[in-house]
């Protein structure tokens, strides 16, 4: 075989797993499909420690998880470091996510398992509507951005399809 062949098949070769790794560095943490919820917490055993005194830098509170929408505006505010905790929906309704940034960065709003993804400028708003499809179960969403460093931490949340 010649030298121009090995030349070949080692570029294909490289080129094949540099894909893989990028498909896999650029795939969302924990994303849960139908099949594979998120684990329930273990239970408490014995006293529980303390908790942290809060910091100047922790998330907003979110607010507690609302009835499951059938229909019409959800609307969704997004911080450094504050995201919904929980949004429900019922299947095969039909929303629109009113979005604003609150933020003092761009943040996304992405529902990485049905390819939905919105950047919003700072000061901005935003507006998706969206048929929820047939799938019921807990669902992975977030701005999943990763720079400036520390901004988007914290800003993950569950789409419950009911």
């Amino acid at each position: 075989m010649t030298a121009r062949y090995f030349r070949v098949r080692i570029g294909l070769t490289l080129s094949l797993l540099v894909a893989f790794l990028l498909a896999i560095a650029c795939s969302p943490a924990g994303s849960n499909t139908a099949s594979s919820p998120k684990p329930a917490p273990a239970p408490a055993t014995g006293s529980a420690p303390a908790p942290a005194p809060p910091t100047a830098s922790a998330p907003a509170a979110t607010p507690a998880s609302q009835p499951a929408a059938s229909g019409g505006e959800i609307k969704v505010t997004l911080k450094n470091q504050s995201f919904p905790e929980e949004i429900r929906v019922k299947a095969g309704a039909r929303v629109v996510f009113v979005i604003s940034n609150d933020g003092d960065e761009a943040h996304t709003f992405e529902l990485p398992d049905f390819k939905i993804l919105k950047e919003i400028q700072p000061g901005k708003a935003a507006r998706i509507e969206w048929t929820v499809p047939d799938k019921k179960g807990k669902w992975d969403m977030g701005c999943f951005l990763t720079d400036p460093p520390g901004v988007h931490d914290g800003m993950e949340g569950t789409l419950v399809i009911e």
